[in-house]
């Protein structure tokens, strides 16, 4: 059941998780996404209006001054007046630089530039979408990049009024400021994603742990049915597809419990029934045993009928257990003189001649009676099994879970496809008894929280391991 909690808790976490985490960073890449446009769009605007402005506010003369100097003239009256202007509207708006060109892209001066007139601009060939626009007589700038000074920006590129010899362009260089805001913004954003993902994945993890929760309760409850406790409800809660469930398993257990008590009161009903009269077989038999005038034959023969009404009577005894088990009155005992005790009476029962080794200490917490019962009944099907001479191991130890308890036998075994089966109502292999005696030791372990097992044993027959009983 571990397994299947585990496995339905990951699906439901990775499944919550990867349908809502793409949404949160979907989001977050499209709103940053947005910003930047609209941060890209307005800046471009800016940069585009203050560069018409520039254009607009020189006088139409100058510029066709400044268009006609040539090489040599960089000192010049004319070329001091404009670099002043130029220098004066860069400071003001915060340009970070400011030039003006040929058409072609030949520099006729520029902020932060001390080249010839009539040299070829340095980022000419990097602008060649802009100048074709200015040649068209539009204004453009170009898309946001990082300045030699590190700072975001765009350069707007507008047309000059033309000379009658040549045509000039003005650059103007904008910094974008609001990048700061931006970066802090995409900062905000994956703060903003990161906790998103927090809270989604903490509401995913609640969720699936809830449902398995759940699912953990009814397995356990269906684990409870199936080892034979039919007294413990099955949890429901809610009105959804698991409590449909849960009702559906707890109509199942009542009705199971309702059958269970109906044979086990039948098989209850008949024991007594069967033991009134085979009272009376057994006393009279008794009787006729010890009548005077018998022959041996028949002295034998009235024996034999004891032999099979005492065997009978243990058949009907079995009876009588398996139907009124009794509910558990736990108590702290010691494991190792429970064993000795059984082993005594045991042996005992059956006149069993064989080694016996009780070794061990630890204490368990169970109902007196039932640990005898089950410890009894092992002991003597493994004394029956080693047979005459044989061996049979009893030890007990301390774990965690409270206690182990092995019997071992030197017998033929149990074959590993009975070794579930001998705890099933009627299931025997030998031609005696009525196969409820494992039956009865399995319930009573089951109404004791302890778990039992059967495996091969080193001696060469079955080790019956008693687990739990914890204190």
């Amino acid at each position: 059941m571990r397994n299947l909690r585990l496995g339905i808790g990951a699906t439901l976490f990775l499944a919550f998780a990867g349908a809502v985490l793409p949404i949160l960073l979907a989001a977050g890449l499209v709103l940053h996404g947005q910003a930047r446009g609209a941060l890209d769009a307005e800046l471009a605007r800016r940069a585009e209006t203050l560069a018409a402005a520039v254009v607009t506010s020189v006088p139409q003369e100058i510029w066709q001054t400044a268009l006609a100097l040539g090489p040599g003239e960089e000192e010049s009256r004319t070329a001091r007046y404009l670099r002043d202007r130029l220098e004066a509207v860069r400071q003001a708006t915060g340009a970070e630089q400011i030039g003006v060109w040929t058409i072609e892209g030949r520099l006729i001066l520029e902020s932060g530039l001390a080249l010839p007139i009539g040299t070829a601009a340095p980022r000419a060939a990097l602008l060649q979408r802009e100048l074709a626009a200015a040649a068209r007589g539009s204004i453009a700038s170009t898309p946001l990049f990082r300045s030699e000074r590190g700072r975001w920006m765009k350069i707007a590129v507008a047309p000059l009024p033309a000379s009658a010899s040549r045509r000039g362009l003005l650059l103007i260089g904008c910094p974008s400021e609001s990048l700061g805001a931006m970066a802090a913004l995409r900062g905000t954003l994956l703060a903003l994603l990161a906790g998103g993902a927090i809270v989604v994945l903490g509401i995913a993890g609640l969720l699936s742990r809830a449902l398995t929760a759940r699912i953990h309760a009814l397995a356990a409850a269906a684990g409870r049915v199936e080892r034979g406790d039919l007294e413990s409800a099955v949890p429901v809660s809610g009105s959804d597809e698991l409590a449909t469930l849960g009702r559906g398993l707890e109509t199942m257990r009542l009705a199971v419990r309702a059958r269970e008590r109906e044979l086990r009161a039948m098989v209850g009903s008949v024991a007594h029934e069967i033991r009134n009269p085979l009272g009376g077989l057994m006393l009279y038999s008794e009787m006729l045993g010890r009548s005077e005038g018998l022959t041996p034959e028949q002295a034998g023969w009235a024996g034999r009928i004891v032999q099979e009404a005492q065997q009978l009577e243990r058949v009907v005894a079995e009876f009588l257990d398996y139907a009124r088990p009794g509910n558990p009155a736990p108590e702290a005992l010691d494991a190792r003189l429970a064993l000795a005790e059984a082993a005594e009476s045991a042996a005992g029962s059956i006149a069993w001649q064989g080694s016996l080794a009780v070794a061990g200490e630890a204490r368990l917490r169970c109902d007196p009676h039932h640990l005898r019962q089950v410890l009894t009944n092992i002991l003597r099907n493994a004394m029956q099994a080693a047979g005459p001479g044989g061996t049979v191991r009893a030890t007990a130890a301390g774990t965690a879970e409270g206690a182990e308890i092995r019997v071992e036998d030197s017998g033929p075994g149990v074959p590993v496809e009975d070794r579930e089966r001998v705890f099933e109502p009627f299931f025997t292999t030998r031609a005696e008894g009525a196969g409820l005696g494992l039956a009865i030791v399995k319930r009573l372990c089951d109404l004791n929280a302890i778990r039992i097992t059967i495996e091969a044993s080193p001696l060469g027959g079955a080790c019956v391991r008693l687990r739990g009983g914890k204190e």
